[in-house]
C-alpha cells in the first residue's frame, strides 16, 4: 500500500453493517488499516466483537454494536453509539445480506418468509442505514454512504430471484439518493464485488463442478479477496480526493462483466 494511502481515513468514524464475519470483516478492516475508526455492527454481539478485537490487534480502534439493520430503531440507535463513542460518523456501508443468498432456489420453490427476509436485510436495511445516518453524515458537510449490490441485480440471476431484486432495487436507490443528497455533501455510491465469501464458498461446496467453470471467467483468474481486494477497493471510494463520485456503481469483480 502507498504511502499516500497509508492513513487516509485517519480521525474518521465508518460504521459497517455485516461485518461480523466475510466480507463485511474484510471491508472492516481495510477500513481500519488506513486509519478509520470502525464500528462494526452485527447481529450476533459475539462475531462482531471478534472482528473489533481483530482490529484492535493490528492497533486500530474498533466498537462492536449488536443490531439488526431490518430494525430502523436498531439502526438508529448504532449510528448513536457510533456518535456518541467517536464523536460523529463520517462513512457508513451497508454490507449486510440474507444468508439465502447462498441457498438458490427455484421461484416456486422460493418461499414468502424467504422473499421477505430478503428484501427486509438488503433493500429495507439500506433504507434504515440511510434514514439512520443522514444527519450524521450531513454533519460532516463530506459524509460518504456505500451500499453493496450485484452484476445479478442487472443481469439477473436464475435460482435466486429474491437476490437479484433486492441487489437490483439497491441500484435504484443508490442514484435517487445520490440525486437527493448530492445538496447536503454527501456522496452515495454502490459497490458490485465479487469475493470468495462464506456464501460462495457454501455454494461450491455444493457444487464444486461449477467452481473452476466459474473462475475461469474472471481475466485476473481468481475471486476477489474479501479484505485485499474489495475491502481496500471500498476504502479507496471513501478517499478524500474522490468527493465528486456519486451516483456511480462501482464493478470490483477482475473483470469479470466488463460489458457492465
Amino acid at each position: 500500500m502507498s504511502n499516500q494511502m497509508t492513513r487516509m481515513l485517519d480521525g474518521e468514524t465508518v460504521l459497517v453493517t455485516g461485518a461480523g464475519g466475510g466480507l463485511g470483516r474484510g471491508i472492516a478492516l481495510a477500513m481500519a488499516e488506513v486509519g478509520a475508526r470502525v464500528v462494526i455492527a452485527a447481529r450476533r454481539g459475539s462475531t462482531g466483537e471478534e472482528t473489533a478485537q481483530l482490529i484492535r490487534e493490528e492497533g486500530g480502534e474498533a466498537l462492536a454494536v449488536e443490531t439488526d439493520v431490518t430494525s430502523l430503531e436498531g439502526m438508529r440507535q448504532a449510528v448513536t453509539a457510533a456518535v456518541s463513542h467517536f464523536g460523529g460518523l463520517d462513512i457508513l456501508v451497508h454490507n449486510a445480506t440474507h444468508g439465502a443468498s447462498g441457498h438458490p432456489k427455484n421461484l416456486e420453490d422460493f418461499a414468502d418468509d424467504d422473499w421477505d427476509s430478503q428484501l427486509a436485510v438488503d433493500l429495507v436495511g439500506a433504507h434504515n442505514c440511510a434514514v439512520a445516518a443522514f444527519d450524521a453524515l450531513h454533519a460532516t458537510g463530506c459524509g460518504r454512504l456505500i451500499l453493496l449490490c450485484s452484476a445479478f441485480g442487472l443481469h439477473g440471476a436464475a435460482l435466486n430471484p429474491g437476490y437479484a431484486a433486492s441487489k437490483g432495487a439497491i441500484r435504484g436507490l443508490t442514484k435517487s439518493l445520490a440525486r437527493e443528497w448530492g445538496p447536503f455533501g454527501i456522496t452515495v455510491n454502490a459497490v458490485s464485488p465479487a469475493a470468495l465469501t462464506p456464501a460462495a464458498e457454501a455454494f461450491f461446496a455444493m457444487n464444486p463442478v461449477l467452481r473452476d467453470q466459474y473462475i475461469a471467467n474472471f481475466p485476473l483468474g481468481y475471486m476477489g479477496r474479501e479484505r485485499e481486494d474489495v475491502g481496500r477497493a471500498i476504502t479507496a471510494l471513501c478517499n478524500p480526493n474522490l468527493s465528486y463520485v456519486t451516483g456511480q456503481i462501482i464493478q470490483v469483480d477482475g473483470g469479470l462483466y466488463t460489458a457492465v
